[in-house]
């Protein structure tokens, strides 16, 4: 059983290594927050395919008052990457890699802001561990090994990854691996924050990008800054839940559970009744998602009314076509989980979107560059719209939960199925009376809108016209009772939590 519990705080993510570090940071002193810095740089390092320094990062943190903050580390898309721009190269849709699919990185600022709102011990301090992991080199994990095998075709189409991933390319699982170019830049940035933003690698993401027809420049690094604002607040069954506001899709994860809460969760919990049911509700979920989550400056609605089920329940009434499924495939992500000793929760969530995000690799500083920019459509008048310097649709999100005398904070990998993921977990505890460990644990089945199609792990029945899939997602979770926190690892994936002395 892939569980750790400790009076001192807890660590779960998807790598061994990121949470033995996590972990080290708050037996040496530090919170949440702290550990969070280590961990998220650390999975930058060890699962560069998930969550490297050319991604995004969002975070909520429940400080051990028990208020619930937000951060928002996603980028926006360059100034020149318009909707003009990509049909003029003769293109009618977002590509899925190459140059134009990234937006600017943001995971680099958004764990500083973290840091720099919340942290306490000296910066410098959490990111060595990363930068000592890249520079001296660590197992190659068998996750990121298959995912490079699986794009590899992609990935050699692209001069910088051929030349930056190629340890990782000809390598084999449990291989060492260094990533020297990677921990030059964590280098800087041990010395400024900001230097992957206005510093050399700022200099060398635009020269690369220019001379294999990409629009992002240095000055649309130098002008990232990441956000932050309030989560979204609602409840299920009593217990209060936090998620995250957009940009993210965090708003459908409360809309499925307002559904479910009022019909009632049918069926026992690996039946077919309840994968239908929820399917059923997605499509209206998804249908108002598409409609009016995007970028906060361009949305109709706040993020308060997003949230409320009455103004839900009004969208929902109003679609015309609910049933139309929408979306691209399901991308991969890390999701880690941390309980401070204090009782400090974070729940940090960071991701390219797609493995490898866009297959784009700068070779210098080996920073392999996301394709959020598919979160925005060509259609024009939604929050969603491609525009200059606008932040994307965004798959990432994550659950605070709080009842019954106990904290929790889960969230898994999945992109457009991660809502309906937190919506299985959240009526497992609750309606399913399942502990943590085994709500994460638990076969899965959801509706993928991708493909229109109902997809079901082993152990949970199939209707007919499902698809049997080998896994969904990779979760984690963390859990405070009390005085004692405890730290759960999903058996898909290939972490262990960690405790702290």
């Amino acid at each position: 059983m892939a569980s750790a519990s400790s009076l001192g705080g807890v660590v779960a993510s998807e790598s061994s290594l990121a949470s033995a570090i996590g972990a080290g940071v708050l037996g040496s002193g530090g919170g949440a927050v702290d550990a969070a810095v280590a961990v998220g740089l650390s999975l930058a390092v060890v699962v560069p395919h998930l969550g490297g320094v050319g991604g995004d990062f969002f975070m909520l943190y429940r400080s051990p008052e028990g208020r619930v903050y937000f951060v928002n580390g996603s980028g926006f898309s360059p100034a020149r990457l318009s909707r003009d721009e990509v049909l003029g190269r003769g293109l009618g849709s977002i590509p899925r890699e190459g140059p134009l699919a990234a937006t600017v990185p943001g995971l680099v600022g958004g764990l500083y802001e973290a840091w720099r709102r919340f942290g306490s011990l000296e910066w410098a301090s959490l990111v060595a561990p990363a930068r000592r992991l890249a520079a001296r080199g660590f197992p190659l994990p068998r996750g990121t090994w298959r995912s490079a095998n699986a794009r590899r075709e992609c990935l050699e189409r692209d001069p910088g990854s051929r030349e930056a991933l190629k340890d990782i390319l000809i390598g084999e699982p449990g291989g060492a691996v260094r990533m020297p170019g990677l921990a030059a830049l964590l280098e800087g940035v041990e010395e400024d924050p900001w230097y992957f933003y206005r510093g050399e690698p700022a200099e060398a993401l635009e020269e690369y990008l220019a001379s294999i027809g990409g629009v992002m420049t240095r000055e649309d690094l130098r002008s990232y800054r990441p956000l932050t604002a309030e989560p979204l607040e609602g409840e299920y069954r009593g217990w209060r839940l936090y998620e995250m506001p957009p940009n993210t899709q965090g708003a459908t994860t409360l809309h499925l559970l307002y559904m479910l809460e009022e019909e009632g969760v049918k069926g026992e919990p690996f039946r077919r009744d309840r994968v239908l049911q929820l399917e059923r509700m997605a499509r209206v979920a998804y249908a108002v998602r598409d409609r009016y989550i995007g970028d906060p400056q361009y949305m109709s609605l706040t993020p308060e009314e997003l949230a409320s089920r009455d103004v839900f329940k009004r969208l929902a009434a109003e679609l015309s076509n609910p049933n139309k499924p929408g979306g691209v495939e399901k991308g991969d992500t890390t999701f880690f989980a941390i309980a401070d000793g204090e009782g400090g929760v974070v729940a940090g969530i960071q991701s390219l979107y797609y493995p490898w995000g866009s297959c784009v690799t700068e070779p210098r500083f080996q920073v392999t560059l996301n394709n959020r920019a598919l979160g925005f459509t060509l259609e024009e008048g939604l929050p969603r719209s491609l525009r200059p310097r606008a932040r994307p649709l965004h798959t990432l999100s994550a659950v605070v939960m709080e009842g019954e005398g106990r904290v929790v904070a889960l969230g898994a990998s999945g992109g457009l199925l991660r809502p309906q993921q937190h919506a299985l977990f959240v009526t497992n505890i609750i309606d399913y009376s399942m502990g943590v460990y085994e709500a994460i644990n638990a076969p899965r089945a959801v509706w993928d809108p991708g493909r229109d199609a109902i997809i079901c792990e082993e152990g949970f029945e199939c209707p007919e016209g499902g698809v049997r899939v080998e896994r969904i997602g990779v979760a984690n979770a963390v859990e405070v009772r009390g005085a004692v926190k405890h730290g759960y690892t999903d058996k898909r994936g290939e972490g262990l939590p960690a405790p702290a002395p």
